[in-house]
């Protein structure tokens, strides 16, 4: 071939490469750099002249990139680009209204090369009614490229408290502290909550001390509905036995009928309630004996009855006979139990009864004065002075009635079971 053919061919060749060459070029972030993106075809014994190894694709910079195309040195600017948006896949959503979740919690399985940030798409949802719906959440890469993905959302407004059931009254023996079971028997149901919480409040009960305590059962959803139950805890003198309310009626009626009989012969129509409370503590003293340990029975009727009958009983039967005899006149009545200390670990029973318009202690046991060997009981004392009286009526003083702090104890004589002239009463008593 002569020269004139050569030059011919070489520029022919010369030609094709270069009009196969791509004079820029974009390659997406993190992918390999190759030859093929340079070139519609490429020619034979083409290599890379710059050193692309060293080129790091995840940089988004421009390049200029020399290839050597058999001899023939061409050129070409490599764009590093991120144009892919991230993906992921929706999470369905159930929730009561209220606030929206965070984005993070809508979508799963997220790819991207870069970091990828999440956000509702038309901002932060208003969620404060019920229904079904679709949210759209936007995933945005660190180049600003971003797709939304739609999250099926169910939305609940829960507007009804749970429902507490088997809630009742408890009775419980004063003293008896341990295995109570506040929970038994109480079921708690709600509309859409699975668990409600059930709390118990006893904050107020006090098991060591006679009365009746509130209990309060309070149940919570989770969207914070609240339903309360308040019961009573009667902390009572000795428990029922599984006696019934019947044969618990029944017992009172006999007790009352046994005091009715007995008052019918010690009290008169004209006495006043002081005068008939000295009478009824008089009589109680000077008939019942003193017997440690008596059985308390199932309740403090039927230990009236067998105290009646049997005329002797523990301080526990004494109290009870003063009830069913105070209770038949009126005259109200409370029992007061001893605080139970590492020095006096038994219990001990006596009466407040309101009397004059004011409480005052009671206590129709026999006691030695400490002087003579005459025996005498507690008759309207106050605080200061049951507390100094003989044994122990030390007691919680913030269980009970408020009681008088005025002595009327001159003109009280226990020995002949009279009240003194010139006894301080009240008008409207």
């Amino acid at each position: 071939m002569g020269v004139g053919g050569c030059y011919y061919y070489y520029t022919k060749t010369v030609n094709d490469i270069d009009s196969r060459v791509l004079k820029e070029v974009d390659i997406e972030y993190g992918h390999p750099i190759t030859l093929d993106s340079f070139f519609t075809e490429v020619p034979v014994n083409t290599k890379f002249i710059t050193a692309v190894e060293q080129i790091d694709p995840g940089l988004l910079q421009s390049y200029d990139i020399a290839i050597d195309c058999g001899g023939h040195i061409v050129h070409s600017v490599l764009n590093i680009v991120d144009r892919t948006a991230p993906t992921g896949r929706a999470v369905p959503y159930m929730m009561y209204t209220g606030k929206a979740p965070d984005p993070k919690d809508l979508v799963t399985d997220i790819f991207d090369l870069t970091e990828v940030t999440l956000s509702y798409d038309q901002g932060e949802p208003d969620l404060s009614e019920g229904g079904d719906r679709f949210i759209g959440v936007r995933l945005t890469d660190t180049n600003g490229n971003y797709s939304v993905v739609d999250v099926p959302f169910r939305v609940i407004k829960d507007t009804e408290p749970p429902m507490i059931y088997g809630a009742q009254d408890i009775e419980i023996v004063v003293g008896k502290t341990d295995s109570i079971a506040y929970r038994e028997g109480i079921v708690v149901r709600d509309d859409y909550a699975e668990n409600p919480t059930l709390e118990i409040d006893n904050s107020q009960v006090d098991l060591k001390h006679i009365g009746d305590y509130d209990l309060i059962y309070r149940a919570i959803d989770d969207v914070g509905n609240t339903t309360e139950v308040t019961v009573k805890v009667h902390v009572v003198t000795t428990g029922r036995a599984g006696v019934s309310s019947a044969e618990v009626h029944a017992y009172e009626q006999k007790a009352y009928d046994m005091a009715r009989k007995i008052n019918k012969t010690i009290l008169k129509e004209s006495d006043n309630d002081v005068v008939k409370a000295m009478k009824i503590f008089y009589w109680v003293h000077n008939n019942i004996s003193f017997v440690l340990s008596t059985p308390q029975y199932e309740n403090w009727a039927v230990a009236a009855i067998n105290t009646f009958t049997k005329r002797y009983s523990s301080c526990y039967g004494t109290w009870a006979v003063c009830k069913a005899m105070l209770d038949v006149e009126g005259i109200e009545n409370v029992c007061v139990v001893r605080t139970v200390s590492n020095t006096w670990r038994n219990y001990h029973y006596w009466a407040l009864v309101k009397l004059n318009g004011e409480w005052y202690h009671c206590d129709a046991q026999r006691y030695f004065n400490g002087v003579t060997p005459k025996k005498y009981f507690c008759f309207m004392m106050t605080d200061k002075e049951i507390l100094a009286a003989p044994s122990n009526h030390a007691f919680a003083k913030s269980k009970y009635p408020e009681r008088s702090t005025k002595s009327v104890q001159k003109y009280i004589d226990v020995y002949s079971g009279k009240i003194k002239s010139g006894f301080p009463y009240k008008k409207d008593t």
